[in-house]
C-alpha cells in the first residue's frame, strides 16, 4: 500500500510538472516566414543594428514560447532564452486589430505593466513577455521573465544582456 502511495504522489507531481507551453489567444498572431509577405498591419518593434526595421514575433523553442524580432529582409526570427540567443524561419508576427492600439511604455525590474502582451508561456507554465532595450547599436525585442525582473536581450556574436529599465509592449482597448 505504501510503495502504491509513493507511486502515485510521483506520478501526480510529475503531470504537474510536465505542463506544455501555451500560446497567448488574446491578441492576433499570424504565421510567418520568407516565402510569405509581411503584413502591412504586423507591428513593428525597433530596429537591429544594420538598421533593418524588426517585427514583433514569437517562437517556439525548447518547451517555450518565446518573444523574436523579426527582420522581414531576411525572414529570420532572433529570439533569446535567459542563456542563449537562436534563430528560426518559423515564427509568428503580432498584427493589429481595429479595436486595440499596441504601445511601447517605460518599465523597470519586471513590474507587471497593466495589459503587457504575453506571447504564451513556459515549460514550468511561466508568462513570457515583450520587452526591448537599446543594445549594440539598435533598438532590440527582448525577453521579460516575471521571476528574473529583467529585460533578456542576447544577439548574434554579442554577450548576453540584462536591463532592469525597458520598454514593455501593452495593448490599449479603443473605445467608439
Amino acid at each position: 500500500m505504501c510503495k502504491a502511495t509513493i507511486l502515485l504522489i510521483v506520478g501526480i507531481f510529475a503531470a504537474v510538472q510536465a505542463v506544455p507551453y501555451t500560446y497567448d489567444a488574446e491578441y492576433t498572431w499570424v504565421t510567418g516566414n520568407l516565402s510569405v509577405a509581411v503584413p502591412a498591419n504586423a507591428v513593428i518593434g525597433g530596429f537591429d543594428p544594420y538598421g533593418y526595421y524588426t517585427y514583433v514575433g514569437r517562437v517556439a523553442y525548447s518547451s517555450n514560447i518565446l518573444p523574436a524580432r523579426v527582420v522581414a529582409e531576411t525572414g529570420i526570427a532572433h529570439f533569446n532564452t535567459a542563456t542563449i540567443s537562436h534563430k528560426l524561419v518559423n515564427y509568428h508576427l503580432l498584427v493589429t486589430q481595429s479595436n486595440v492600439t499596441f504601445e511601447w511604455i517605460r518599465s523597470f525590474d519586471g513590474y507587471q505593466e497593466k495589459n503587457a502582451i504575453s506571447v504564451g508561456t513556459t515549460g514550468w507554465n511561466e508568462r513570457v513577455f515583450i520587452c526591448r532595450a537599446k543594445a549594440d547599436g539598435g533598438l532590440l525585442i527582448g525577453t521579460l521573465f516575471r521571476s528574473k525582473q529583467t529585460c533578456i536581450i542576447k544577439s548574434d556574436d554579442l554577450p548576453l544582456r540584462q536591463f532592469d529599465k525597458y520598454e514593455t509592449l501593452v495593448a490599449r482597448k479603443n473605445v467608439c
